[in-house]
């Protein structure tokens, strides 16, 4: 689907500032061993990243070895330099498929996404534990902070204490931060901006 290519910088400008409680309508996400069906209709994100079984990918890759690759879908494929070489043989040959993936010496995507390797495996793991992925594609705006009842409990608490002897200090517990995918993100906008340009 390289046809598809001098529209994706375009459709980042009319995708970018989407925030969105789902990938997307139309929009399905698959891994290699994971349950998931894809239906005829829907564009597919194929996360073949890391620790990927080479069999497994094989079999997720085979619907899609048409002749043609059908105008209304785009088939968006996430990889890493820990994809293996067979792998991305297979990438190269498939009609309608985007690559999508971080920069890296000797290694090239028709589109290169911004972030730490770190990160990039961090996410990936996430899905992988059962993450949802709609929940890696949206910055979590989530800070540890005390409201006003909160403030109101503890200085109510404070004034309870014998004068004699000092308040104990409390901690704050914080949620562990729910890592963003910088790589699965650019996925779902380069697929909004599509269909928002009626490219798909």
């Amino acid at each position: 689907m390289k046809r598809l290519l001098p529209f994706v910088a375009v459709a980042l400008v009319f995708a970018g500032g989407l925030r969105a409680a789902d990938l997307a309508p139309g929009l399905a996400y698959a891994r290699p061993g994971a349950d998931t069906r894809i239906a005829a209709s829907s564009s597919v994100i194929l996360d073949l990243r890391y620790g990927t079984n080479d069999a497994a990918a094989s079999a997720l890759l085979a619907p899609f070895k048409s002749t043609t690759a059908p105008a209304d879908r785009v088939s968006l494929a996430l990889v890493s330099p820990e994809t293996s070489a067979r792998l991305r043989v297979q990438l190269a040959g498939l009609p309608g498929v985007l690559t999508l993936g971080l920069a890296a010496p000797d290694f090239k995507t028709d589109i290169t996404v911004l972030a730490s390797p770190a990160d990039d495996r961090r996410a990936y793991d996430a899905l992988a534990a059962g993450m949802p992925p709609e929940k890696l594609i949206v910055e979590n705006a989530d800070k540890p902070r005390y409201d006003e009842s909160a403030l109101v409990r503890e200085h109510t608490d404070a004034s309870e204490k014998p004068s004699g002897k000092p308040a104990e200090a409390k901690s704050v517990e914080t949620a562990k931060p729910i890592p963003v995918d910088a790589v699965l993100q650019r996925a779902v906008q380069v697929y909004r901006g599509l269909v928002a340009l009626k490219k798909i």
